[in-house]
Formats: structure tokens, C-alpha cells, sequence
């Protein structure tokens, strides 16, 4: 018993020594200057990404694919940890040190395009605010840029939501079509119609011959009666990736705003005596069939974020 009792004493102490030399060797290796500055340029890779992001979702309208926004959640914020972990390692880095006055601009604008899309702001907000108080930036530096990046927060969220309400309206507006959620209060407006509706908005009735435009029909409820509202977008420039989809935004090119709450447009694509596509439509049963050329679309309107139309 002695003899084993000292063999499993000897072998504790060597894989307890053997444990701290290898820690030793990864300090040793961590604290080296040139891989820190290596390990913080993945920090640009991971600030690069949600520049793209801000820049998409400012041209573009990000729409989940199906049953794919949680995946995407737990990739987004693993990626997140990962990368802000990296940061936090090389804190004095100059690249870190420039990054950290660089991230709060950037989420800035990502929270603007994005307004209550809370998966796509909180990740990279969290990373921003951290790195921002843990990098080695002076504290100077702090207050200064901290002071102007409070300032810019409060006042531009006060401003988009004065803009939204001036350019805006009160007006809201819901997509018809066979999603329509049936406990909504429009769904009970059109629950008789219902099947007409999908009719009409199916994709085979709305999408253009060419497969360059797509007719939206909108329910509008503000203060006054409200109505339908009947667009053209473009149907060819969305942008189709693993998780999401970028929606083209900013063209969009209106036919009608007088349709009737709860009445079915007749609505769909013809050509007129020119040969010229357009969108016919009749607002009730009882009106007269009206033509409206799509051959020119509106300029994009690149302040669509703020209710700008």
C-alpha cells in the first residue's frame, strides 16, 4: 500500500508541475507583443462585419427566413463573446484602442436602421459599451468621446422619433395577404373576403410578368375612415443569404391610397394599347377599372427610416 500510495503521490506532483508549465508556457505565450497584435486584428474582422450590417440594413430591409432567427440569434452572440473576448485580451493594442472610440458611432446608426430590431442591436451595443470603458485609452480620451457619444445617443433617438411622428403620421399600415394574423383586428375587417384576398395577393397575381415589380396591398388605419393602399416595389433586387433576406426599401411607387377598409381590390398586372406594363385595379365592384404605368419607378428614397417617403 505504501509503495502505491507513494507512486500516486509522485504522479499528482508530476501532472500538478507538468499543469503549471504549460500554463506558464501559454502566459508566456499570450503576453508575447507580436501575437497580441496579431490576435487583435480579428477585432477588425468582427468590426467590419457589422459595418457591412449597418450599411445593408441601411439600403436594405432585413427580413428572417423562416424558423431561422434563433439559429442566427445563437450564432450572433457566440460570435459576439468570442470576438469581445479577443478585444478585452488586447486592450492596449493600438488596434483595440482605435476600435473602441470607433464602435459606438457605427452601433449608433445600426440601432437608427434598425429601431426595436433588438437581435441585431444588443450583441454588438454590449461589445461597443465594453470595449469602449475596458480599452486601454486614455481616460482623457474617455470623457471627451464618451461626453459627445451621449449626446449623440439621446438626441439623435429623440430625433428620429420626432421625425417618424412629423414625416410618418400616425397612420398604420398592414401587409394584406394569406400571413395575416387571424386575432388582429384587421384580419377582422377582411375575415369574410379572406379567401379572395389570398387570391389577389398570392404571388402569382402579384408579381409582374417580367419578374421586376410586385403589387402590396396595404390596410391603413389612422384617425380619420382609413383605406387600402395599393404599391409597386421592385421584385428582382432582394439579396437572398443563409439566414436572412435583404429586401430592396426606399422604391416604392404608389397606385392608390382610396381603396375602401375591409373591401378587396381587384388588382394585377395588363398591358395597355401601347403595349405598356401597368397595374389595373378596381377599388370596389361597383367602380371603373383604372390603369397605372409602372415604366418609371421613383429615385430611392434613402431617408425611408425616418418615415420619409
Amino acid at each position: 500500500m505504501s509503495v502505491r500510495l507513494a507512486f500516486m503521490t509522485l504522479k499528482r506532483v508530476y501532472y500538478s508541475r507538468k499543469n503549471r508549465e504549460e500554463q506558464t508556457e501559454m502566459k508566456d505565450f499570450l503576453s508575447n507583443v507580436w501575437v497580441r497584435r496579431a490576435i487583435s486584428v480579428f477585432g477588425i474582422v468582427y468590426f467590419a462585419v457589422i459595418v457591412m450590417l449597418t450599411y445593408a440594413t441601411f439600403l436594405y430591409d432585413l427580413e428572417f427566413a423562416e424558423g431561422r432567427e434563433k439559429s442566427f440569434f445563437v450564432v450572433y452572440v457566440i460570435a459576439s463573446v468570442v470576438f469581445l473576448l479577443l478585444m478585452v485580451l488586447t486592450r492596449n493594442e493600438i488596434v483595440t484602442r482605435v476600435l473602441s472610440v470607433l464602435w459606438l458611432p457605427v452601433v449608433f446608426f445600426l440601432i437608427l436602421f434598425n429601431m426595436m430590431d433588438w437581435v441585431l442591436i444588443i450583441p454588438p451595443f454590449i461589445v461597443a459599451a465594453v470595449i469602449f470603458f475596458a480599452a486601454g485609452t486614455g481616460s482623457n480620451v474617455k470623457v471627451i468621446m464618451g461626453t459627445i457619444y451621449l449626446l449623440m445617443y439621446v438626441l439623435g433617438i429623440v430625433a428620429y422619433f420626432v421625425l417618424n411622428v412629423l414625416f410618418g403620421g400616425s397612420s398604420e399600415e398592414t401587409l394584406l395577404n394569406e400571413n395575416l394574423d387571424p386575432s388582429s383586428s384587421v384580419y377582422a375587417l377582411y375575415r369574410n373576403d379572406f379567401q379572395h384576398l389570398c387570391q389577389v395577393t398570392s404571388e402569382d397575381n402579384t408579381i409582374s410578368p417580367d419578374g421586376k415589380y410586385k403589387i402590396l396591398v396595404y390596410d391603413v388605419k389612422n384617425n380619420d375612415v382609413g383605406g387600402v393602399k395599393i404599391v409597386v416595389v421592385p421584385y428582382d433586387q432582394d439579396i437572398e443569404l443563409k439566414f436572412f433576406t435583404l429586401k430592396q426599401k426606399g422604391i416604392k411607387k404608389t397606385i392608390s391610397t382610396k381603396g375602401i377598409r375591409g373591401t378587396v381590390p381587384e388588382v394585377g398586372w395588363t398591358t395597355n394599347a401601347n403595349g405598356t406594363l401597368g397595374v389595373q385595379f378596381k377599388l370596389s365592384s361597383g367602380s371603373e377599372p383604372k390603369f397605372t404605368s409602372v415604366i418609371r419607378m421613383p429615385d430611392k428614397q434613402y431617408l425611408e427610416f425616418l418615415g420619409i417617403e
